[in-house]
C-alpha cells in the first residue's frame, strides 16, 4: 500500500478549490445517428398494441386473365394471391446498480454523497441518460443487421435482435454486406411460392477479384432504378461518413450538382434524384472502426466500446462469396445482376442504402413499463443497493423490401 502524504494536503491544495463548471459534462463516447430519426420523421412509427406476433399481409400473385375470343370457354381456377409475414416483438434492456448512499434518484430520499453544494454533476441523471443512449445505440446498430437464427446462408445467431435492413434488402441468392444470404424474410421463404415478391438485389461495386471499387453517378442511378422499377419512391439514403465522402467526391469529380444540400436541425446531407442521403457514423463501414470505438465482430470486453444488441457492431469484414450456379452449372458471377463474383473473398468496403422511409415499421410497445420504463429490484439483504433496469419492447422491419436496395464494395 502506498505511503500517504504527510501532511495529506500541501498548503496550496488545502486552501484552493479546483476550477470546475457545475452541471457540465462532455460526451466523448456516443455519436449522433440519422437512420431511426429519419424513419420516425418519415412516419414509420407504428406502436405495437399487443398480441403473440405481428403479421403483415402482402400480395404476391395474380388471378387468371388473357386475351380471348368472344364466346370462348376458359378454365377457371382460384389462384392464391396473398399471404403474410410474421415478426416478434424484441426486448432491449440497459441496467446498472444504484446505491442510494451515493446517489439520489430524484425522490430526495438518498444521495448522502452526491448531493448539496458539493455535487458538481448529478451522477444519477448522467447514468440514466447513458442508459437511454445505450439502448438507442443498440437499436441503431441493430437496424442495419438482422434478427434471425442461424440457417443455411446465415452464420450468426441474432434471434433476440430486431429484424433490420440486412435481411430486408436481400434476394435469398446474393450475400449481404455481412456475407449472409437470407432465404427467409418475416418467416416467409423467398423464391418459392411467392416468387420475387420479397426480393431486393444488392448492388456490388467492387472489382471482379473482390477488391473495393469506386462509386459514381452511374452506380447511384442503378441503385435508384432498382428501387423505382418495383414501384418504390426512394426518398432516404443512409451511408457511413466515409461512404458519404466517397459519394460527394464522385459527384464532384464528374461535375454533377451537389450544391443541393439538405439541412435540418441535426443532420446535413446530399440530395440525389429526390433521395436525401445522410451520413450516419454507425452505418456499416470498413473504416469507421479506426475512428470511433466500435466493438469487434467477435465481441470486445469492457464498457468503452459502442455495441449493438449482441455485443458486436456494424463493422464490415471480408467474407467469401458462394459459388453461383445457373441451370445447374457453375457460373463466374451471380445470375441476379448483382455483379458479385463467385467463390471470391469480398472486401465489403463502404455501404449505401436507398429506401422509402415510410415503408419501414418501428414497433415500440405502447405499454409504459416497457417503453423506456424503469424497473427497480432490491439487491438481496443489501442496505443501500438496488438494480435499475431501463426496458424497451420494439422491432424494426420492412413489409415492402423490394422498394429499397443496398450497394457495397466501394471505397472513398
Amino acid at each position: 500500500m502506498p505511503t500517504p502524504n504527510d501532511p495529506l494536503y500541501n498548503e496550496i491544495d488545502a486552501s484552493t478549490l479546483e476550477s470546475v463548471r457545475k452541471n457540465t459534462i462532455f460526451n466523448n463516447f456516443f455519436v449522433q445517428t440519422a437512420f431511426q430519426a429519419k424513419l420516425r420523421a418519415g412516419g414509420a412509427l407504428d406502436p405495437f398494441l399487443g398480441g403473440s406476433a405481428m403479421m403483415e399481409p402482402f400480395i404476391y400473385g395474380r388471378v387468371q386473365g388473357q386475351a380471348v375470343r368472344p364466346g370462348q370457354s376458359v378454365t377457371i381456377v382460384r389462384n392464391p394471391v396473398n399471404t403474410g409475414m410474421n415478426w416478434q416483438e424484441k426486448a432491449y434492456v440497459a441496467w446498472f446498480p444504484y446505491d442510494d448512499w451515493e446517489l439520489d434518484d430524484g425522490s430526495g430520499q438518498g444521495g448522502v454523497i452526491n448531493s448539496g453544494e458539493a455535487r458538481i454533476i448529478n451522477l444519477y441523471q448522467v447514468i440514466m441518460e447513458n442508459s437511454i443512449e445505450v439502448i438507442e445505440t443498440m437499436l441503431e446498430m441493430d437496424s442495419y443487421r438482422h434478427g434471425q437464427a442461424p440457417t443455411a446462408g446465415v452464420t450468426d445467431n441474432r434471434i433476440l435482435n430486431s429484424n433490420g435492413v440486412d435481411e430486408a434488402f436481400n434476394n435469398g441468392i446474393d450475400p449481404s454486406p455481412y456475407g449472409n444470404v437470407y432465404q427467409y424474410y418475416g418467416g416467409q421463404l423467398r423464391n418459392g411460392v411467392v416468387g420475387k415478391a420479397l426480393n431486393s438485389t444488392p448492388l456490388y461495386l467492387g472489382t471482379p477479384t473482390g477488391g473495393t471499387g469506386q462509386i459514381d453517378f452511374n452506380a447511384l442511378m442503378q441503385l435508384w432504378a432498382q428501387c423505382k422499377i418495383t414501384g418504390g419512391e426512394p426518398d432516404l439514403g443512409i451511408t457511413n461518413v466515409f461512404g458519404f465522402v466517397a459519394i460527394a467526391n464522385a459527384l464532384d469529380a464528374q461535375r454533377r450538382d451537389i450544391s443541393n444540400t439538405k439541412h435540418d436541425i441535426r443532420f446535413d446531407g446530399l440530395n440525389f434524384n429526390g433521395v436525401d442521403i445522410y451520413a450516419s457514423p454507425l452505418a456499416p463501414s470498413s473504416q469507421a472502426q479506426n475512428y470511433i470505438p466500435l466493438a469487434g465482430r467477435n465481441g470486445t470486453a469492457g464498457n468503452n466500446t459502442l455495441t449493438d444488441g449482441s455485443g458486436v457492431s456494424t463493422q464490415l469484414l471480408p467474407f467469401t462469396s458462394p459459388q453461383f450456379t445457373q441451370n445447374g452449372a457453375n457460373v463466374p458471377f451471380s445470375p441476379t445482376g448483382s455483379g458479385i463474383p463467385s467463390n471470391t473473398i469480398i472486401q465489403p468496403g463502404e455501404y449505401l442504402m436507398f429506401t422509402q422511409a415510410s415503408d419501414f415499421k418501428l414497433r415500440p410497445t405502447d405499454k409504459p413499463g416497457w417503453n423506456f420504463g424503469i424497473r427497480k429490484t432490491q439487491m438481496p439483504n443489501n442496505v443501500s443497493l438496488d438494480a435499475v433496469m431501463i426496458r424497451l419492447g420494439t422491432n424494426l422491419y420492412n413489409p415492402m423490401p423490394r422498394h429499397g436496395a443496398i450497394a457495397y464494395g466501394f471505397s472513398k
